[in-house]
């Protein structure tokens, strides 16, 4: 079994890109700005062996939106990579083709959360029914269903 990675040896890898923190006994966080998360997981796949994508989630904080990357190696602690996009514009760059298997979530969040992944292959509608309404993404806190409205083949009748 590997020895768990110290805050010390992700700071002095990954301190660049931003604030590092010790979440919980397994777990380190990095926070950062969008245009350095592809840089940051390819230092912690290639200094820390962060090898594999555990997920990505995505909370609605009003004002932002929250990414974060968890990643995990042999070590078997979680380095989370944490960035904050606009509400307004959530934009940014995918990471689909450096870990292939974030190509799914970023589906995912593009269809509840409407992130934007410049350069995916295909952010074609993966949770929601194709006849979804454009623009709408039910899991910001900001979406309200309209009346009369179909969503997902369901007619929202509220009075």
């Amino acid at each position: 079994m590997n020895k768990k990675l110290t805050l010390e040896e992700v700071t002095g890898k990954l301190g660049r890109f931003g604030t590092v923190e010790q979440a919980r006994f397994n777990r380190i966080r990095v926070s950062m700005e969008p245009d350095t998360i592809r840089d940051a997981i390819i230092a912690a796949q290639g200094d820390l062996a962060c090898e594999r994508l555990l997920a990505i989630s995505t909370a609605d904080n009003t004002e932002t939106l929250e990414l974060i990357y968890h990643l995990i190696g042999p070590h078997r602690t979680v380095i989370s990579l944490a960035t904050r996009l606009p509400s307004h514009l959530p934009k940014i760059r995918t990471i689909s083709d450096i870990l292939p298997p974030a190509g799914i979530y970023e589906r995912q969040i593009h269809d509840l959360f409407g992130i934007t992944f410049d350069g995916h292959p295909g952010l074609n509608r993966l949770m929601l029914n194709e006849d979804w309404p454009e623009g709408e993404y039910p899991l910001r806190k900001d979406w309200k269903p309209e009346p009369g409205r179909f969503y997902g083949g369901i007619r929202e009748d509220r009075s």
